[in-house]
């Protein structure tokens, strides 16, 4: 690319809002969808306002002849106008330039990760932050901070008609500093190609480029970005943030390919971009046989939400869990009979538990695993093979914070024995939405508290065992708080006669010479964690119906 394909302007920043609202922009398909968050957004403005360096915005301008490399959804800016003679594709700069918009605008959008943006809470400080940020992300409040689209709306010594002088002042001084900003627009003129290159050059410096959106920006004319959203349109919002390499790997999967890799990804993705590149009978066949996967990935989830109580993807360990099998109903087609689904029961534990998802195990899985389903889709007969890899040991030492295969996998076997309340008198079953929430972390109880432990000079990687965790409400665990387990479960085994049938459910061991009665702490505390540890890979077996652990020799 030389020099003479580059060219510089410079646009005060009210002109860009103009460009904004002409329809000037457009967002090419190679390009990632709107990921900022309102502090973010704030930052930006603030960084504004103060004459910081924000950075060139990046432009290919190209005839409308190039249109068709234009995405026409999953963006939050005004759509380009067919009135424009030329089109600005954002190579680098979307994010800015839709923070900027959306900021005068002061309305509500939702970012790639489903979550509210109330750009209106973007807002100017009347007073010196302690911080030097003068420009924030929170709610206006009368005398303390205005938001922003007042401040830059044409009116707005009306809107704002109740400040003082120093603070007009103040006010003036930012929306003048903001809308005479001045954007530095770099825009290109070049082949598609080298505008690949360079979206993907420029973004390894900021925005961190995965390998994902390396195989989407090479290969426009497949549209798997609109793909992606399709198949996150299938999906509930626990899991609508499925990253898009598993679904690029299903994609795939369907045309023969075996590897999770991202050149083996990559290849095939061209070869199919090749073949339909000047046959439309082609493209089509490939959107009917894409839209239906989408759908498949709905159906897989719901069949680990019901049958595994896999709630949300902080249950699992893994996405390419969902890709695989998403592809079992794709060429299955009518779903599992009674035998196909206790087949699946199996593969779900034994990958779980197993982690056959993680480290080189993985990539010698998968191509089991592919395998394993075409034939069970078509044989219900097909038997699923595992050979045990872990020991119950690890099972001790895994943390009850971490999320590993045996981590989700016990939480899931917990969740489906139906958690209860252990305070109240009766056997209350605590209800499965409490656990849906991924950032909830709360609900995981110490049975045997950490702060004593640690007095007791018991090392956190042994109190933080996920086999002294069962789960409880938050409330609950507020009200245990730092109790011995001889204290608090004594005072409920004498107020209640479901005392064994709760401490059944969370798999607890209540005989007279189990760890939680012994007034040795630190002797009680290691005799519960062996019993525990047993009783709880027991539990796992019995899900899974095969040995999931090799046995001592």
């Amino acid at each position: 690319m030389s020099h003479k394909t580059i060219a510089i302007q410079t646009k005060r920043a009210s002109q860009l809002l103009d460009c904004i609202d002409g329809g000037m922009f457009a967002i090419p398909k190679l390009q990632r969808e709107f990921v900022w968050d309102g502090k973010k957004a704030a930052k930006l403005l603030d960084s504004i306002a103060s004459g910081m360096p924000i950075g060139v915005v990046m432009i290919w301008e190209t005839p409308k002849i190039q249109l068709l490399h234009l995405r026409r959804r999953f963006h939050i800016l005004p759509p380009f106008s067919d009135k424009n003679n030329k089109v600005w594709f954002l190579i680098d700069g979307q994010q800015r330039i839709s923070v900027m918009y959306h900021t005068q605008k002061g309305d509500v959008v939702q970012n790639a990760r489903h979550r509210d943006i109330d750009f209106s809470r973007v807002v100017l400080s009347l007073e010196d932050e302690e911080d030097g940020q003068q420009i924030r992300y929170r709610k206006p409040h009368e005398g303390q901070y205005v938001s922003l689209c007042d401040v830059l709306n044409p009116h707005w010594s009306k809107k704002l008609s109740w400040l003082g002088k120093r603070q007009s002042a103040r006010v003036r001084k930012c929306r003048l500093a903001i809308l005479h900003y001045p954007f530095h627009l770099m825009f290109m003129h070049a082949k598609l190609e080298q505008v690949h290159e360079c979206f993907l050059r420029i973004n390894t410096q900021g925005m961190r480029v995965t390998t994902a959106d390396g195989i989407i920006s090479r290969s426009g004319k497949l549209n798997l970005r609109d793909i992606s959203h399709e198949v996150r349109d299938n999906l509930d919002d626990s899991f609508s943030d499925m990253p898009e390499m598993p679904i690029l790997f299903a994609l795939t999967a369907v045309r023969g390919a075996t590897e999770a890799r991202g050149p083996a990804i990559e290849t095939i993705i061209r070869r199919l971009e090749r073949q339909a590149q000047n046959d439309d009978r082609k493209r089509k066949e490939l959107a009917r046989e894409w839209t239906r996967l989408s759908k498949c990935f709905g159906k897989a989830v719901d069949h680990l939400r019901q049958n595994f109580c896999v709630l949300n993807r902080g249950f699992l360990y893994s996405d390419y869990i969902v890709s695989i099998l998403a592809l079992f109903y794709f060429w299955n087609g009518a779903g599992p009979d009674r035998r196909q689904a206790g087949e699946i029961r199996r593969w779900f534990w034994a990958t779980a538990a197993g982690g056959r998802y993680s480290g080189k195990e993985f990539y010698r899985s998968l191509p089991k695993d592919l395998d394993f389903f075409k034939k069970l889709a078509d044989k219900p007969g097909t038997r699923f093979k595992f050979r045990p890899q872990v020991d119950k040991v690890d099972l001790r030492k895994t943390q009850y914070a971490g999320h590993t295969g045996l981590s989700c996998a016990v939480y899931c076997m917990l969740l489906r024995r139906g958690p209860v309340s252990i305070l109240d008198s009766g056997l209350n079953e605590i209800p499965a939405e409490r656990y849906s929430t991924p950032a909830n972390r709360k609900d995981r109880h110490h049975i045997f508290p950490k702060q004593p432990l640690a007095n007791e000079e018991v090392p956190p990687n042994q109190y933080n065992s996920i086999a002294n965790i069962c789960l409880l409400t938050a409330e609950e665990n507020q009200q245990i708080s730092n109790r011995r387990p001889k204290s608090y479960l004594g005072a409920v085994s004498e107020t209640t006669r479901q005392f064994g049938l709760k401490m059944n459910r969370h798999l607890i061991p209540y005989h007279p010479q189990s760890g939680i009665w012994s007034k040795n702490l630190r002797r009680g505390f290691h005799r519960f964690i062996e019993e525990r540890t047993e009783m709880i890979w027991s539990a796992l077996e019995h899900e899974a119906g095969i040995r999931l652990f090799r046995r001592d020799l």
